[in-house]
Formats: C-alpha cells, sequence, structure tokens
C-alpha cells in the first residue's frame, strides 16, 4: 500500500516536471510580438506621402493592433499608413503592436525629412521698406538705429539696406534662418548683392551667410570680409576654438558698383564665388548635413574701420 502511493507520488511529480518543461518550451517557441517597420520611398521630402509598412513585424499570435507615433504630434493605426511631414528636419517615428494575447512591443527609428532642391527658403529685396529693418535685427552693442536706413535706388535695384558706421564702432545686422538636412549632392546656397560706397581710407564690410551664435564663431561656416586695413578681401575660416584664419583672394570690390557674393555649403565642403566667378573652395571642419539655426550676418566687426555700403536681394536656397 505504501508502495502503491510512493509510485503514485512520483507519477505525479513527473507530471509536473513535465509540465513545466512544457510550459518553459512553450513560451521559449511562443514569444511575444516583436515590432518592425520599414519606409518606402527611403528618401522622403518635405508635404510628400511616403508610406509606413509594419508587415514586418512578427509574433507567435496574431497581431491585432499597429499604432503609430510621429514626433510631431500625428497618431496613426493600422499594419500599412500613408503619411506626409509638413517641415524639412529629423523625426522620430514609434510603432506599438499589440498580439490576440495581451502582448505588446515597441520599435522607433528616426526618419530624415529633406527639402527639394530648387527650394527657397529666404528672399530679401527689402521692397516693404523700413518694415524689412525690423526683420535684420540690430545689434545695439556699438551702432545706433539711425545708422541704416532703406534707400531706393533708381534703376534695377529698388530699395536697398544701406549701413554706414563710424570709427571704433560696429554695425552688425543679423537674421535667423533653420536649414533643413541635406541630402547627398544638395548644397545650401547664400547669395547677397553688396555695393560698397568707400570713400575713406579705413573701410570694411562683411557677408556672414551663417554662424551658429551672433556673438561666437564657435561652429561659424567660413564668411566673406573686405577690409582696407589688410588691403583687399578675405575669406575667414573659423575654427572650434573660436578663431577664424583669413585666406586672402586677391580681389577688390569696384567702388558703386553691385556685386553678387554666393557660398555653396555642401555636406562638408564649400565654394565662394563672386559674381558667378569662383574664388575660393575647401573642406569644412564638421559635417554640416543636418537641420539646425543658424544666423546671417551683415554689416561690418572692425573697431578701426567703418561701414559704408548697400546691401540687397538676400537668398538662401537649396540647389544641386
Amino acid at each position: 500500500m505504501a508502495r502503491h502511493r510512493l509510485n503514485r507520488i512520483g507519477r505525479w511529480l513527473a507530471l509536473g516536471a513535465f509540465l513545466a518543461i512544457c510550459l518553459v518550451g512553450c513560451e521559449f517557441f511562443q514569444p511575444g510580438p516583436q515590432a518592425d517597420f520599414t519606409v518606402n520611398p527611403t528618401i522622403i521630402y518635405a508635404n510628400e506621402t511616403f508610406t509606413l509598412d509594419a508587415s514586418t513585424s512578427v509574433g507567435s499570435g496574431s497581431l491585432v493592433s499597429y499604432r503609430w507615433q510621429l514626433s510631431d504630434g500625428q497618431t496613426l493605426a493600422g499594419q500599412q499608413v500613408n503619411t506626409s511631414l509638413a517641415f524639412p528636419g529629423t523625426y522620430s517615428i514609434e510603432l506599438v503592436v499589440e498580439d490576440a494575447n495581451g502582448e505588446t512591443d515597441r520599435y522607433a527609428q528616426p526618419l530624415v525629412v529633406y527639402a527639394r532642391s530648387g527650394t527657397v527658403l529666404l528672399e530679401e529685396d527689402f521692397s516693404d521698406a523700413d518694415a524689412s529693418l525690423a526683420r535684420w535685427v540690430l545689434d545695439p552693442t556699438w551702432a545706433s538705429a539711425n545708422d541704416a536706413q532703406i534707400d531706393f535706388i533708381h534703376g534695377s535695384s529698388g530699395n536697398a539696406l544701406y549701413i554706414r558706421s563710424a570709427a571704433s564702432r560696429w554695425h552688425r545686422r543679423y537674421r535667423a534662418i533653420e536649414l533643413p538636412p541635406l541630402r547627398v549632392g544638395q548644397e545650401a546656397v547664400f547669395s547677397c548683392r553688396i555695393m560698397t560706397l568707400r570713400n575713406q581710407d579705413f573701410h570694411t564690410f562683411l557677408f556672414a551667410p551663417a554662424r551658429a551664435e551672433i556673438d561666437s564663431l564657435v561652429g561659424a561656416l567660413p564668411y566673406y570680409l573686405f577690409t582696407n586695413v589688410k588691403d583687399g578681401s578675405y575669406i575667414q575660416v573659423p575654427s572650434s576654438l573660436g578663431t577664424d584664419v583669413g585666406h586672402p583672394i586677391g580681389y577688390e570690390p569696384e567702388v558703386y558698383r553691385w556685386h553678387t557674393y554666393t557660398f555653396r555649403f555642401g555636406r562638408d565642403s564649400y565654394e565662394f564665388l563672386i559674381d558667378d566667378d569662383p574664388w575660393m573652395d575647401g573642406p569644412l571642419d564638421a559635417p554640416f548635413d543636418d537641420s539646425s539655426q543658424w544666423v546671417i550676418l551683415i554689416g561690418e566687426e572692425s573697431l578701426t574701420e567703418t561701414c559704408n555700403a548697400y546691401y540687397d536681394d538676400l537668398r538662401v536656397s537649396i540647389e544641386e
């Protein structure tokens, strides 16, 4: 009798062990869902439809829910959804899947949205006269508001911004701009027409297309500087330490004549042109390929020279 009871207990123990192994095995062979998705097409442009496809998500049980969250605030549902993003930039997309057992999994990845080549980001021709001065913020550290004005120039020019300064005082005006990420082969193109009215010995003016901060050269992109003290034109290349190195280009602008100064910035290099003629190119210290805030600066930054120049037709675009 005792032996029979022991055999029965042994059988129950063996059965329990078998069930435990089975449960472990079932758990091993039936994992929860695994979220995954693809984006089509692979290169996305602002305001153009793209598809999010979660058909690559898997699970041991049937998947019953697909929920999408985009960092611009969109929430979507479905295994395959179509959507668009209004502005270039870098976004985050998260997918949450749920199976019939109530198990969930999530997966997120970044998505870069580009601007189409030919997109114009900024155009400034000062056509609305004094109202445009409000768009070009005055740095009051040295200059005063009456050191600039909008003049009407007869002929094809129309309105233009006239900047003047006295010796031993800067006159800087600037405007913020957000640049989109650059696809391989694209460039951010900055151009500005400038007419110098040099009639004194100590004269300077600059066109600084992109600074990360108004009061620092750290992270700034190369810029153009004319200085009478150093006898000519320079491309100033900022360093990571906040200093810059001047590279002379052997060019002197004609007085009372418009010239167009253009910088073309690629992902890792730049080119500088005057009236469509190339004068200098070179590498950039850091990759220039992500969406970011920049400042366009015009005027001058010398404590020994004065500015006396017109600025007009500032333009920023994405080109190839």
